[in-house]
């Protein structure tokens, strides 16, 4: 038999709805017995102590031996609890705020002995409803540098807990960190960073909770992954103990080695600023009383660098230091601001006047030298010539003294960002 349905898009058999009813009640039937297990397990279960405490282990039942009966002193065990993180996306740093943000699923494994199964035919349960895992025991799991963070709740908690028959509990989610980072910016933007994470107990000492990366891929990257402006050359992963007045802590690290890409600051900071000195040096080429002309291009250069200069800053913290941009911005400055001041020069030179043909201030070098002027002419007498063979001296002493500046800034800078990160032996 064979039913049609109401939109007329198909049908199905009794036979093809009955399954789905058994698979469905099998579904519910099988939530119910896990609900069933796990109420009969955490009904004597203490969510206040750790797994491997006196209490929860039976050894502080002591009260219940028969008279004269005593069991060794041993002291309660920590708990270990191991940790791995898939870093889903890592954010571009933020100079100005030193900090970043990463997309990572935390995943933390134990042990609980008390949650420990065998006669359930299976040998892993995944607990999502969250009332049943808040009556669970976990690790009070905080980050040291975190600046703000979120769980991910779309389109439900991304939060996964699995209790394993061996009583071995998973406990992951998905959040997004904003962690401080700790930069160093005598090179921006040939900079080479480090930064990282800590992870530690907020409240259990050393001897309730001891943190250990797991031994295998304790980091985990996708191959995809990108970050702006930036190279992730390599990560490492560290243990250590925090000593406080209130007690000693277990905790982890692990720093990603940056190194930052050059081509955006080329494009966007180096190869303007280029342009901007060039133009400058249009003025040598212009006659020695065009005021308006050479004061127009004078002053428009330098306002033009001083905005750029004021984005870049505004990109960056302010620290008390030179950085490698501030050389960059400073030279570009001394060259325009110098190429205003060799107007002034020279149109004073071509407007004084001679009053005694040898009381020259210098004479001109053959190599820079124009026509004479004539003796015998009536009009008062000017530096005029001196003005122009100035100019001809400055249209190549300036690029010659930027090319050299280059030489030596280019080379130094991206040698200083190749041994930012090598490890000395």
């Amino acid at each position: 038999m064979m039913w049609q349905g109401q939109g007329g898009g198909g049908c199905f058999t009794v036979g093809a709805c009955l399954g789905v009813l058994l698979l469905h009640l099998l579904g519910q039937a099988e939530g119910n017995a896990q609900k069933r297990f796990l109420e009969e397990k955490l009904k004597d279960y203490d969510v206040n102590t750790w797994p491997n405490s006196e209490a929860s282990s039976g050894r502080g039942k002591r009260s219940s031996l028969p008279a004269g009966v005593q069991l060794p002193e041993t002291p309660p065990e920590a708990t270990t609890v191991k940790i791995q993180m898939f870093i889903n996306s890592f954010g571009s740093l933020n100079a100005a705020n030193m900090d970043y943000s990463i997309d990572v699923f935390l995943r933390q494994h134990w042990n609980d002995p008390r949650l420990s199964f065998n006669h359930t035919g299976k040998d892993r349960f995944t607990i999502t409803n969250p009332e049943m895992q808040r009556r669970i025991w976990k690790p009070d799991t905080y980050f040291n540098n975190v600046k703000d963070a979120e769980i991910h709740q779309v389109t439900m908690p991304n939060i996964l807990l699995r209790l394993y028959s061996n009583g071995d509990i998973l406990y992951s989610m998905r959040v997004t960190l904003t962690l401080a980072c700790s930069m160093e910016f005598e090179n921006y933007p040939f900079d080479a960073q480090v930064c990282g994470s800590s992870i530690s107990s907020y409240a259990n000492t050393v001897d309730v909770i001891t943190y250990e990366w797991v031994k295998v891929d304790p980091i985990q990257l996708p191959d995809e992954l990108e970050i702006a402006q930036f190279d992730l050359l390599s990560h490492e992963t560290e243990s250590f103990t925090q000593h406080f007045v209130t007690g000693n802590f277990s905790g982890l690290k692990v720093h990603f080695s940056l190194r930052r890409q050059n081509g955006y600051h080329v494009l966007q900071t180096y190869v303007p600023t280029i342009l901007i000195v060039s133009i400058s040096w249009v003025s040598f080429w212009l006659d020695p009383n065009a005021v308006p002309g050479r004061v127009s291009l004078g002053v428009t250069t330098l306002l033009t660098l001083t905005t750029l200069a004021s984005g870049i800053r505004a990109q960056l913290p302010p620290v008390s230091y030179v950085k490698a941009i501030d050389v960059w911005i400073g030279m570009c400055m001394i060259m325009v601001f110098g190429a205003l001041l060799e107007f002034t020069l020279v149109n004073w030179l071509a407007n004084k006047k001679i009053v005694n043909p040898a009381s020259k201030i210098f004479k001109i070098p053959k190599a820079v030298a124009e026509d004479v002027e004539d003796p015998a002419a009536k009009a008062p007498k000017t530096y005029m010539n001196h003005a122009r063979a100035f100019d001809r001296l400055c249209r190549a002493l300036f690029p010659i003294t930027f090319f050299v500046f280059n030489l030596i800034y280019w080379p130094y800078y991206l040698t200083e960002q190749h041994k930012a990160l090598q490890v000395p032996d």
